[in-house]
């Protein structure tokens, strides 16, 4: 594996530039027409012809957006029209693996060295197979849409659940503050002690008041 300029591990390597290109620099415009092999390749035998041929006609291709041409899933690149003629060629009834470069035999469809199905060498090679209205044929099992990309939103705002005094049988609104249960009275964070009926009596004149302090007071009937 050598190592592209945009920092992708790849085994591609163009000899005319001499230079590691990925899935996606090999479909740059300076690599149009390049002979693109493996690395391992260019050490056994870096030795190429130029200018390079469409595989299937044998024209000399030309660089430029006025010839329009597309790489196989074997790297040998063909004129467009020549690509979709080639495929009608074939009888309906072929199997995927049928379809073969008309040079080197080895299967059109998918791009065998590079792994990635979402790179743009994959994208512009069915772009082209869809031209011929066969891509059913081809793509057989392998994946030929982009993969989509989940949209997830936010989180829902927190709510809590009323929260339980397990010992009184209280309920707490979660909006309250809360209090951290110390003798394990409380299912959760418990909120401040309601008052009970007992701890609080109205005052209306001054008998009640003496009633209240009976009531409250610790040491009730002992005053002065």
């Amino acid at each position: 594996m050598v190592v592209c300029k945009c920092r992708k591990a790849t085994k591609l390597y163009c000899f005319v530039h001499k230079v590691p290109v990925c899935g996606e620099c090999i479909c740059l415009p300076e690599h149009q027409i390049c002979v693109i092999r493996t690395y391992s390749e260019w050490v056994i035998d870096g030795d190429y012809d130029w200018p390079p041929k469409c595989c299937k006609c044998q024209a000399v291709l030309e660089e430029g957006a006025g010839c329009e041409t597309t790489r196989l899933g074997c790297l040998h690149v063909i004129h467009t029209t020549c690509l979709v003629s080639h495929i009608k060629s074939f009888p309906p009834h072929t199997a995927p693996a049928g379809y073969v470069c008309p040079s080197c035999s080895i299967s059109i469809w998918p791009p065998k060295s590079v792994k990635d199905p979402t790179s743009r060498l994959h994208s512009l090679l069915k772009e082209a197979i869809l031209q011929t209205g066969m891509e059913k044929n081809l793509f057989g099992n392998h994946p030929v849409s982009l993969p989509r990309t989940e949209h997830r939103g936010p989180p829902p705002a927190f709510a809590s659940d009323t929260l339980i005094d397990v010992a009184g049988r209280q309920e707490y609104d979660a909006n309250s503050s809360p209090s951290v249960a110390k003798d394990g009275g409380y299912s959760a964070i418990s909120g401040p002690s309601k008052p009970t009926v007992t701890e609080i009596m109205e005052i209306d004149g001054p008998s009640s008041t003496e009633s209240y302090m009976k009531a409250s007071s610790p040491g009730a009937g002992h005053f002065i």
